[in-house]
């Protein structure tokens, strides 16, 4: 296999994680799309159904639901990072997430059915996909355990090594939510008075 570098991020993260051929990766590029959003832009609303996947190459994104009328967030995807709404992707229904950024951002994103349609013609695409989405489902395991049986502080600097320079860039309220706790507790932590 001739193993080809890229300068698009998607691709050269792809790439990393299980190597793709040139045939591939010029395939993978042609479906893949470009553009800078403002702060504050949706990428996906609430109902919609999830067509497209996002990478994040620089900016802050956060997937979120609403529980008893208030925000909650579920993930973010920062510097170099993807976000979608997972379930709408595969179940076919509208998200019960939306996805918004939280700072102006530089976004790459392809259609889901493009992929599809690249990962049958391209086994290699295809087996750095199932190597993404298993990561995907230890890092939501090793998130559902921490939220089980880790203080409110030892949650707070996993954030910190999962998403790099988030605590200063994210309002509070939405790493409050993420760690199931209050501004107040985080507050606390931030300030040592843990």
């Amino acid at each position: 296999m001739n193993i080809t570098k890229s300068s698009n991020p998607i691709v050269a993260f792809l790439n990393h994680i299980s190597p793709l051929s040139s045939k591939t990766i010029i395939d993978f590029e042609s479906i893949i799309e470009y553009k800078t959003y403002s702060k504050g832009k949706e990428l996906l609303a609430f109902n919609k159904h999830a067509t497209h996947m996002y990478f994040v190459a620089k900016g802050l994104a956060r997937v979120y639901y609403k529980r008893a009328g208030k925000e909650v967030s579920d993930y973010f995807a920062i510097d170099g990072q993807f976000v979608g709404a997972v379930p709408s992707v595969f179940n076919g229904l509208p998200s019960k997430k939306a996805i918004h950024l939280l700072e102006d951002s530089q976004v790459y994103f392809f259609s889901i059915e493009d992929f599809e349609k690249c990962c049958a013609k391209h086994h290699d695409l295809e087996t750095a996909a199932r190597k993404v989405a298993y990561y995907g489902l230890v890092e939501e395991q090793e998130r559902i355990e921490s939220m089980r049986f880790n203080s409110v502080a030892q949650r707070y600097e996993e954030l910190e090594r999962k998403y790099p320079g988030i605590t200063n860039r994210c309002p509070l309220k939405y790493i409050a939510t993420y760690l199931g706790t209050s501004q107040v507790s985080i507050s606390r932590i931030r300030g040592g008075n843990q």
